[in-house]
Order: C-alpha cells, then structure tokens, then sequence
C-alpha cells in the first residue's frame, strides 16, 4: 500500500509539471553556432494562462556589452515558445531579436529551459535557463474546474451570401440574459445585442435570440437579428458552441417581406478552465506586475494540410488607421503595415510543426483596440481568424501542421 501510495503521488507530481507555473525569474546562457562567446541570458516572466510576458537581459563576458527586451511567448505545458518583441535598450547598437522554442525538464539542477534560438540575419544558437526550486517552493497542481454555460464565448458567424465571415462573442449571464458583440470584416463596423437563452441539458442545446441592437459603430449600418440552436460539446481543452442562425434586417418585423437574412453558421469556443492550487510557492513572490511588457493572447489554433501557405490580411471593420507588424516564428513577415479594405497577401512556407504568428500593435488607429482580419489558405481550405492586440496585449494564433493520409 505504501508502495501504492508513493507511486501515486510521483505520478501526480509529474503530471502537475504541464502546469508548472513559469512566473520568475530564470537563468543561463545563449551561444551561437560555431561561434566561441557566450552571453549571460535571463528572462523575468509572468505566466497568465497560456500567455508569457516579460523582459529578457543579455550580457557579454566582459559585462561591456549588453541589451534588454520586451519578450511575449505562448506555453502549451510542456514547451514555451519565447519572442523578443522590441529592444527597450540601448537604442543602439540593434541585438537579434530571437525567437525560441524551448523545452521544459526537471533535473537534479532545478527546473531547466533548454532549445533553440534563431533571428532574421544572424547566426542561430541555443538558450539553455535555470530556476532552482527553494526549500519554500512546492510544486503546483491544477484540476479542472466544473463546467459552466455562462460567460463569454468566442468565434466566429458566417452568412451564406457573403464571402467573408464576422467575428461574433456571446456572452451569457444569468439565464436567460444576455449579449452578442459581432465585428464585420467588411462594410458595417461592429454592434452589440441584447438577447436572451436557454439551455436544454439533455439535448446539450443552447437556443438564443437576439431582440435589439444596443450599441453600433455605424448608424446607418442595419444589422441582423439573430436566433439560433448552438449544439456543445467537448474538444480537448475547449468547449465548442456551433450550429445555424437565421434572422431578419433591424428595423423591420420579423417575417415582413424583404426582411429576412441570408442564414448562415454560428462556430464559438472556450477553454477548459482549471484551478491552481499552491501550498506554497516563492516563485509568486518573486513574480512582478507586467505594466509595461506585452503578454500574447492566443485567441485560436488552426490546422492545416500544407507548409505551402498563403496569409491574407485587412481591416475587418471600419478602416482608422490601424497599423501593425506580424512575426511568424521571429520572422517579421509583415512591418509596420497601415491595414485597409484591400486584402495583402503573403506567401509564406512554414519550417516548423507548430507555428506561432504575433500581430504586433504599432498603433491603434483612431478606434480601439488593434483588430485585423487574417486568413490561412493551405490549398484545401481558407480560414479566417479576428486577430485582436492592444499596446499592452498581443494575439496570436497557432498554426500546426497535420499530415494528409
């Protein structure tokens, strides 16, 4: 029995490490291939979620040479993916920006992040850190917090006679009211809605109608009044609402001639939560408030069938000088890029499995906050993601490649 005892627990302890707190401080080193110098590297991170935001140092031997920088990354449970976003100093000379991927462990050592590092120009290396646990410091178990319909879900709204889709939240409160918030990728800007639901636990059928529009950014804009029957289910660590709507224009009566909507589908999500239970940990103590750095926010997840690919990018609601930069793996694939209603298309070949593409708010334009539509053609299909970022906040999609039988 205490055998049993004991296995179970080593066990338990090694599963938690998906969901190890990365906040603190850890450090280590960078090289790069063929090259014989070494610098002292060190990250300060807070871990959000999924979302990593901080700042990197780097310092030559000598201590004659070193730079600090903004990093946002993603953790999946088992590997960080790190950007070094901007140089915050000096202005000059300019360092690589690296991107890494790097691996979680535990040793003997402490707790260890170790991979590869590469930037646009200069000579890849590795990056290997450490954190060594204290006395103090125990390990930190997460269980999954009990479902819950209410809140606020996330996707998308397509419409059969249009060629583009609509960013569309729904949010639930206590039955049966609640709220939509859509965002055209066209003409039309955004709009809020009131609504209200209900829940059929034995079909597992969510039913909303909306009754008004609340609040849009164009007046002359006429918005759909939607219903629909959202089917949920389960897939993986997110929950998933999908199904059709139909609806009729604002402003007339619903079944009045001419007043109907094209119908169309409704696709949301939200993630399976789960609650962080720490005894004790000085790692929290050690954790600051990120007031300056950018945190990334990865707002979906897509596969595709293909390395080829071929990325679309525009303003998807009203054009107010959005401008901003998208980094593909640590590639800036896209500068400083003033979004309008024209549609840029960029060709891209993917060198990893999994991919992280950052949109990079340069500026907010005159509406709040940064949103541009992005759409990822692999050959097969087209898929069209609202990507959000503000200047403290960056979103993200992951990109992974699944092969084709």
């Amino acid at each position: 029995m205490k055998y049993f005892c004991f296995l179970f627990l080593f066990l338990s302890i090694t599963l938690s490490l998906n969901a190890q707190l990365l906040s603190g401080r850890w450090e280590g080193v960078v090289t790069q291939e063929g090259k014989n110098s070494v610098f002292y590297y060190e990250i300060d991170v807070v871990q959000e979620d999924n979302a990593v935001s901080g700042t990197s140092y780097s310092v030559s031997k000598d201590g004659e040479t070193e730079a600090r920088f903004e990093i946002s990354g993603a953790w999946d449970g088992q590997q960080l993916t790190l950007q070094e976003i901007s140089q915050l100093e000096p202005e000059e000379p300019k360092w690589c920006l690296k991107f890494a991927t790097l691996q979680f462990k535990m040793t003997d050592e402490g707790y260890q992040l170790d991979g590869e590092w590469r930037a646009p120009g200069c000579t890849p290396g590795r990056i290997a850190l450490t954190r060594i646990p204290t006395q103090t410091t125990t390990d930190t178990l997460e269980q999954e917090l009990p479902f819950e319909l209410t809140g606020t879900w996330t996707g998308q709204l397509s419409q059969s006679d249009r060629d583009y889709g609509f960013f569309f939240e729904l949010t639930l409160e206590e039955a049966p009211e609640g709220s939509s918030y859509i965002v055209s990728e066209d003409n039309g800007g955004s709009a809020h809605h009131a609504l209200r639901w209900s829940y059929d636990e034995a079909k597992k059928l969510l039913v909303f109608k909306e009754h008004w529009v609340t609040e849009k950014t164009d007046p002359r804009w006429p918005w759909c009044i939607k219903r629909g029957a959202l089917q949920l289910r389960r897939d993986g660590m997110r929950y998933v609402l999908e199904g059709p709507w139909e609806g009729f224009i604002e402003g007339f009566e619903s079944g009045s001639d001419n007043s109907q909507c094209a119908p169309g589908t409704v696709y949301l999500e939200k993630p399976v939560l789960t609650e962080t239970i720490v005894r004790q940990n000085e790692i929290q103590q050690q954790a600051y408030t990120a007031t300056t750095q950018r945190k990334v926010k990865v707002e979906r997840t897509l596969e595709v069938r293909s390395r080829e690919l071929r990325l679309r990018v525009w303003d998807n609601g009203t054009v107010d000088g959005d401008i901003c930069t998208l980094f593909l793996n640590g590639r800036r694939i896209l500068h400083n890029y003033r979004v309008s209603k024209h549609k840029w298309a960029i060709p891209i070949t993917l060198e990893e499995s999994n991919n992280f593409l950052i949109l990079h708010a340069d500026d907010l334009g005159d509406i709040t906050p940064n949103t541009v539509a992005v759409s990822v053609d692999d050959g097969y299909t087209e898929q069209i993601v609202i990507v959000s970022s503000n200047l403290k906040e960056s979103g993200a999609v992951m990109i992974r490649e699944v092969k084709v039988d």
